[in-house]
């Protein structure tokens, strides 16, 4: 009983996370929101980290739709379609005005469409230690490439193709209850918009980068989880914000970044495959990127087909 509740548990708390994959025959679908705040800027000039207020700061408000499909028992097939509304508080606060090339005019648009497979090739319902999968990602960006100049944006536009890796482990607590946890990592190229960037000649615009995340949940009965998850991109290529040209369209794109965001997520599993989940992730370390974003995500996802254990 309790695997079942645990592998769907998982799914759920961010739609797909993790190792495991739903199996041959069955399907789910995630319907959620996000929204986010920030109001300052980490930049690095010369060598320097200091932080700068984004005016008034910007506000975020996303719908997303994510569906997944078991192609066969270890193998699963995700697609991920988000539309964005990012809009600057004080448009004509100093640094938007400083910035120029409209960087705070609000933006409305199709985000980044993300295409995920996932084969799980060691599973520890059937006696491996943990579970482990090996996945890859196509995005597409297009959608985002021509308000990209903009601190509004939400991508740099063009093609990205990743790898990632994945591994967990469930188990028990009493007699209702269990407990998850798992790992991410994922290594992304970008395909270069530019190799011409000014005063960078021949360095690809934008770099490619690495993520990863980490979710632990602890559910003390079978329809409720919830636990601490924290999340991470680096982009070690590119400039520096003090070395970036401000008047070029891919001044954005061209930097290298990192983050860091911790949180936590709850779980609520109802009745007939439904289950509702929501997500607040804070940055507590920024590199050329928002210092103080809050984000705050939620939805509703149920399975669609039939199962390949039971739930009791």
């Amino acid at each position: 009983m309790w695997m079942w509740t645990a592998l769907w548990m998982q799914t759920v708390a961010q739609a797909g996370s993790g190792p495991w994959v739903i199996g041959e025959g069955q399907g789910s679908v995630y319907i959620g929101a996000e929204a986010q705040r920030l109001t300052k800027l980490a930049i690095v000039v010369d060598g320097e980290r200091s932080v700068i207020p984004v005016g008034e700061g910007l506000s975020s408000l996303a719908v997303k739709g994510i569906a997944a499909v078991g192609l066969t028992r270890r193998f699963e097939l995700q697609a991920s379609v988000p539309y964005w509304r990012v809009q600057a508080n004080r448009p004509d606060a100093q640094l938007c005005v400083d910035l120029g090339l409209g960087a705070c005019r609000t933006t409305s648009t199709l985000g980044i469409i993300e295409l995920r497979g996932k084969g799980l090739l060691v599973d520890e319902f059937f006696g491996g230690p943990f579970s482990f999968a090996l996945g890859t990602e196509v995005r597409v960006g297009d959608f985002t490439a021509a308000t990209r100049e903009r601190i509004t944006n939400v991508g740099e536009g063009g093609l990205d193709t990743g790898v990632f890796v994945s591994m967990g482990r469930t188990g028990a607590v009493g007699s209702e209850g269990y407990w998850s946890g798992y790992l991410e990592l994922l290594a992304r190229y970008r395909f270069p918009l530019t190799r011409s960037f000014p005063d960078n000649l021949g360095t690809p615009v934008p770099g490619s980068e690495f993520t990863g995340t980490a979710e632990f949940l602890v559910g003390p009965a079978r329809r409720v989880a919830f636990g601490p998850i924290a999340t991470s991109q680096w982009r070690p290529f590119g400039v520096d914000w003090g070395d970036t040209v401000l008047t070029d369209v891919d001044r954005l794109g061209a930097l290298r970044v990192f983050n860091a965001r911790v949180g936590g997520t709850i779980v609520i599993r109802g009745p007939f495959d439904l289950a509702a989940s929501a997500t607040v992730l804070q940055t507590v370390v920024a590199v050329n990127n928002p210092t103080d974003v809050l984000s705050v995500s939620a939805g509703l996802q149920t399975l669609i087909g039939k199962r390949n254990r039971n739930d009791g």
